[in-house]
């Protein structure tokens, strides 16, 4: 097969014939074409719940992701750890339309609120 095909042998960077034969050539051919699954039922994409989130593509929110990726990997991924880190983060995103604006209640950061949790206690 390298012989009938000493270009494409070259661009996979095989010497002539060095490296198989026309039947490996041919079984590799044919492992890849039943890989595609053209019988299965195909995947149909839906929507996120929320909206799209796009991404932060000037890094306006950079420090406040890598600050709670930081503090992910500082406490072996408890989230729960960072979940300061992680408000900030999202209220970066929001503030610069990264994502829709919703109700930190609504997000699960109720306890976490400055100001507003604590006028409601002592009240």
């Amino acid at each position: 097969m390298c012989s009938a095909l000493p270009q494409a042998c070259s661009e996979l960077g095989w010497p002539p014939c060095a490296r198989g034969s026309s039947r490996s050539l041919k079984h590799s051919t044919v492992v890849m074409s039943t890989a595609m699954n053209f019988g299965a039922k195909s995947f149909q994409p839906r929507p996120p719940d929320k909206g799209s989130f796009p991404l932060d593509h000037f890094g306006e929110c950079k420090s406040f992701k890598e600050k709670f990726m930081k503090c992910l990997r500082d406490n072996h991924f408890e989230n729960a750890l960072c979940r300061n880190e992680s408000k900030e983060y999202l209220e970066c995103r929001m503030e610069r339309q990264l994502m829709a604006q919703e109700p930190l209640e609504k997000l699960g950061f109720g306890d976490l609120i400055d100001g507003k949790s604590e006028a409601k206690n002592k009240s």
